[in-house]
C-alpha cells in the first residue's frame, strides 16, 4: 500500500523527464574488462598476488553502449564559491545531479537499469555528429525514502572521455 506513493512518483518522474524541454539526449556507457580470468601468465594482471579490488584497478577494459536515454539536470542552480577576490565564481560543478530515464522501460526490449559508475554522454544537439560530454556516475540517491525508491544520479565530469567530434570515435565503444 506504502508503495503505491513511490510507484506514482518513478511514473510521474518518467514522464516529466522524457518530455522536459530542457531534458538530454544521453548514451549510457558501461566499463567491462577486457582480460579473461585465466590470463596467459597464469598470474594476477595488475595488482600482483592482492588481486584486482575492483574494475577500477583494471588497466584492461572498454566501454560498451548499454543503451540511450533522458538526462534532466536535478539541481540546475546551485551556490558556489567565489574566488579570493570576489570578482568571478567557481561554479558548482566538483559534481552534478541528473535524473536519467532509459528511453524503455526496464523489461522491456532495450530497457536497462542505470547503475554506479555508468558512465553518461550528454548530446550537445541533435544527429550523428552532435558533440558528447561525459559524465561518470559516483553514487545514486534516494529522493524519497520508501520502496520502490525514486532515484536522483550523482555524477561527475568525465573530460578525458568527451568526444567533440563523434565521426572520430568508434561505433558503439569509447576508446
Amino acid at each position: 500500500m506504502l508503495s503505491n506513493v513511490p510507484s506514482g512518483i518513478n511514473a510521474m518522474a518518467r514522464n516529466v523527464i522524457i518530455n522536459h524541454p530542457n531534458a538530454y539526449n544521453c548514451e549510457v556507457y558501461r566499463r567491462r574488462v577486457g582480460r579473461t580470468s585465466a590470463d596467459e601468465a597464469g598470474g594476477s594482471p595488475t595488482m600482483g598476488g592482492m588481486m584486482v579490488l575492483s574494475s577500477e584497478d583494471e588497466d584492461d577494459i572498454r566501454w560498451e553502449l548499454v543503451g540511450l536515454g533522458f538526462a534532466l539536470p536535478g539541481e540546475q542552480f546551485q551556490a558556489s564559491s567565489m574566488m579570493d577576490r570576489r570578482d568571478a565564481n567557481n561554479g558548482y560543478a566538483d559534481e552534478l545531479r541528473f535524473l536519467i530515464e532509459p528511453e524503455e522501460m526496464i523489461g522491456d526490449p532495450g530497457g536497462f537499469e542505470v547503475l554506479k559508475r555508468d558512465v553518461i554522454y550528454v548530446l550537445l544537439g541533435e544527429g550523428e555528429n552532435a558533440p558528447k560530454v561525459a559524465y561518470e556516475i559516483v553514487d545514486v540517491e534516494a529522493a524519497v525514502n520508501v520502496p520502490p525508491f525514486v532515484t536522483r544520479y550523482v555524477v561527475n565530469r568525465r573530460d578525458d572521455l568527451d568526444i567533440a567530434d563523434p565521426a572520430e570515435a568508434e561505433d558503439d565503444t569509447i576508446a
